[in-house]
């Protein structure tokens, strides 16, 4: 269970990280998967690809268990609402970061996307068109699940404090339809420049939950020790509700709310 001040800090900053979230020994199990489907040999680095690659979504123990441990549901419940959040079979799109000075397309400030817009199949994976809203259609949280150690020069995601918040103003006048991913990636960005900087650093276990307008970014890895990194989203159970009546609002909506210039009794500030 999320305390207070973690609970403030998501709705102001954009992000938690819940430290010990799942235990480090399913995230050296996991890494071990890993390393044998990539067949890379984790003690050579001459075996490592290199800058970065993904792997697809693994939907089977130990990964199952990770994503789904009791701290972790407890702090769903607390950011997105008992009941309001669908379990992870899985833990979505792995990437992996090896020692590098070269950078890729992932390092850009960007918002993660959601949905297909209506000129795409519902099974296409032509993600630069996919889009956002402001209901945050299809998401209830970003996250961050830690797989190996990562300090300051692991390649920790970039993670602009209280970007979030801009970028409810950004989507708030685009309606249902929302932005695509390459339109929002440029607005998010010059909007939320002023922002100061954290980065993802933690031990193996350790999740960031982010709220889904988070503005994120990846950079090159300049240590010694490959990162393994875990990046679902939490579906929801039933659609984010920017107006409940009955004013039951959760930490992410409240967010929203607030970025877009709305206390959380419904009137508009300023």
């Amino acid at each position: 269970m999320l305390d207070d001040a973690q609970i403030n800090a998501f709705i102001e900053d954009g992000f938690v990280r819940i430290d010990e979230a799942f235990p480090r020994e399913i995230a050296d199990e996991c890494r071990g998967i890993i390393w044998r489907d990539i067949d890379a040999d984790p003690h050579d680095p001459a075996t490592w690809p290199r800058p970065v690659i993904t792997r697809p979504d693994y939907a089977h123990e130990p990964f199952r268990a990770a994503a789904n441990t009791p701290r972790l549901h407890a702090a769903f419940d607390d950011l997105v609402g008992p009941g309001r959040w669908t379990p992870r079979t899985g833990l979505g799109g792995f990437v992996i970061r090896f020692p590098s000075a070269e950078t890729a397309v992932i390092d850009t400030w960007h918002i993660d996307v959601s949905f297909p817009g209506d000129d795409l199949d519902a099974g296409s994976t032509d993600y630069m068109r996919w889009r956002a809203n402001i209901e945050s259609k299809d998401c209830a949280l970003r996250m961050f699940f830690l797989f190996s150690d990562v300090g300051d020069q692991d390649a920790p995601t970039r993670l602009r404090i209280g970007s979030h918040l801009d970028a409810a103003r950004v989507l708030e006048p685009e309606g249902e339809a929302g932005l695509d991913a390459r339109e929002l990636g440029r607005r998010a960005e010059a909007a939320t420049t002023h922002r100061p900087i954290a980065h993802a650093t933690g031990n193996a276990g350790d999740v960031y939950l982010c709220h889904p307008f988070l503005v994120h970014a990846g950079q090159p890895h300049h240590g010694t020790t490959p990162r393994f990194l875990g990046q679902p989203k939490l579906d929801p159970s039933q659609p984010l509700d920017l107006d409940r009546r009955d004013g039951a609002f959760s930490p992410v909506e409240i967010a929203i709310r607030r970025g877009r210039g709305r206390t959380r009794n419904g009137r508009r500030q300023g």
